[in-house]
């Protein structure tokens, strides 16, 4: 019996020390945590580590199976995830934590603050939603509807090769993206990503619905949406706010702004207007 909790002991010690996730710290100050989406690194965060550096402790996060980081095996690897970045917290000692996040990264930012309240501070929800399909699909789509649905997109993901992927992002990324070095550096991410890991994790985020929850948040937010690169597929500024409006109105403590220039990576289409946002809602 000594033996099996000694076993257990070094087990969870183990788990407490070494993360799935990769982290790169930078600077010094109030403890921010970045989370990165789907196929990125947390290279994606660099001009905003640069511009918090010297006033905020900088953990830029890369996800397990994200950007050439080793993938892992689990259930439900957003919430495998989210117990780690917990548990990363508690052993660096991070009181309060900001955590930023974008798009996947909003949604993990919003399901650490909902299962671990304590550990959180202030939530910086970029590009993201409590429910995806709702924010993208209609306000009105039903978990069931959206897991048949993931379901389609889990099936395509999963078996795509290198080449397919970097073609895919190609594609898709100007219309995420201005800049067309931006576009290089993401898609050189995803080619390195663990493909079968983004399947799942697209799976996951579009078929689990946080909605329910976002009442037991405490954090405040700030919740910065866009709407612009999305402008040709019928997306408006008022359907977005009316719509981030509805998903985040059991929260707390919201505040809500839209780019009207910026397609979903907002922080590298308007850093200054970005930085500006996060700026005036962490002073408070």
């Amino acid at each position: 019996m000594k033996t099996l909790f000694f076993l257990l002991f070094i087990s969870v010690t183990t788990f407490a020390q070494q993360p799935s996730f990769g982290v790169k710290v930078t600077g010094k100050g109030k403890p921010m945590i970045l989370i990165p989406g789907l196929y990125s690194g947390g290279g994606v965060w660099d001009e905003t580590v640069a511009h918090y550096a010297s006033h905020y402790e900088c953990h830029a996060i890369t996800l397990p199976g994200f950007a050439g980081q080793p993938p892992i095996v689990a259930d439900s690897i957003l919430q495998e995830v989210t117990h780690q970045l917990a548990a990363y917290i508690k052993q660096h000692q991070l009181k309060k934590p900001v955590i930023v996040g974008h798009s996947l990264g909003g949604y993990l930012a919003l399901n650490l603050a909902i299962y671990y309240p304590a550990l959180t501070g202030d939530l910086v929800i970029v590009s993201s939603a409590p429910f995806l399909p709702a924010l993208s699909i209609s306000p009105t789509i039903t978990e069931d509807s959206a897991k048949a649905i993931a379901t389609q997109i889990r099936n395509g993901m999963k078996n795509m090769t290198p080449a397919q992927v970097k073609g895919s992002q190609q594609y898709m990324l100007p219309t995420m993206m201005n800049d067309s070095v931006k576009v290089a550096q993401v898609t050189e991410m995803a080619v390195r990503s663990d493909i079968p890991t983004q399947a799942q994790v697209m799976y996951e985020l579009f078929s689990i619905d946080l909605r329910p929850l976002v009442k037991n948040i405490t954090s405040r937010i700030l919740v910065v949406g866009d709407w612009y690169g999305y402008r040709n597929y019928g997306a408006t500024r008022q359907v977005t706010q009316e719509r981030l409006e509805g998903q985040f109105k059991p929260a707390k403590s919201v505040k809500i702004v839209i780019t009207d220039t910026a397609k979903h990576f907002i922080m590298f289409d308007e850093p200054v207007w970005f930085f500006a946002q996060v700026d005036e809602f962490l002073k408070k």
